[in-house]
């Protein structure tokens, strides 16, 4: 009995199903994305916007420090208190202001080395429901001890003025910080960062 014939398959049409599986492979990969650990203090051009991670950090860093040296603080004969109360957002930009006023906090802690008293008022509510629960006998106590009162509150606001033309943006933002007498209301500090970028937009760019 006579074989029968095979169709002949060309070379290329062999490497078509590998090239289709590479494809499908990359494809698969790239809906997977990718993850990469960077310094936090490097600009982000990937995203348009005024204020960058370094932006945040600088600014917090900055009103701490020159905060930390006020006279009024150095000289006290105790630690005053401070109450943090807001940052009021004024801009066009979408910031968590309370994030920077948390970040401030925390800078403050690490460089008022005792010259400073800082009051929770975030959880003052729960420190009169334990002082109730205390004189009531439901939670023992090792001595009562009073809630201090603000000698100085701080507050701040954020600002932004945008200009646009064409493809090219500027970006103007500016954050200031003061530090009023709780008992005079008097201002006896503030501080501002500021900060302009220029933006060219790409071709595609929405």
């Amino acid at each position: 009995m006579s074989g029968l014939a095979l169709p002949r398959v060309s070379p290329g049409t062999r490497v078509l199903p590998r090239l289709a599986a590479l494809a499908a492979a990359l494809a698969l990969a790239g809906c997977a994305g990718q993850t990469a650990r960077i310094d936090v203090d490097s600009e982000d051009d990937a995203v348009r916007g005024a204020m960058s991670s370094k932006d945040f950090r600088a600014v917090c860093f900055e009103m701490a420090q020159s905060m930390v040296r006020l006279p009024q603080i150095q000289s006290a004969a105790n630690p005053p208190t401070i109450a943090f109360t807001e940052i009021v957002n004024m801009s066009d930009e979408i910031l968590d202001a309370d994030a920077l006023l948390y970040k401030m906090r925390t800078e403050l802690l690490k460089n008022a080395a005792g010259k400073m008293v800082f009051l929770d008022r975030d959880i003052i509510d729960r420190i009169k429901a334990e002082r109730r629960d205390k004189d009531l006998g439901k939670v023992t106590t090792s001595g009562d001890r009073p809630v201090f009162g603000a000698d100085f509150f701080l507050a701040g606001r954020i600002e932004s003025i945008r200009r646009t033309r064409g493809r090219t943006e500027t970006q103007y933002m500016r954050l200031s910080v003061r530090l009023t007498d709780a008992a005079t209301s008097a201002i006896v500090w503030e501080n501002d960062y500021e900060m302009k970028k220029l933006v060219v937009a790409g071709v595609y760019d929405r």
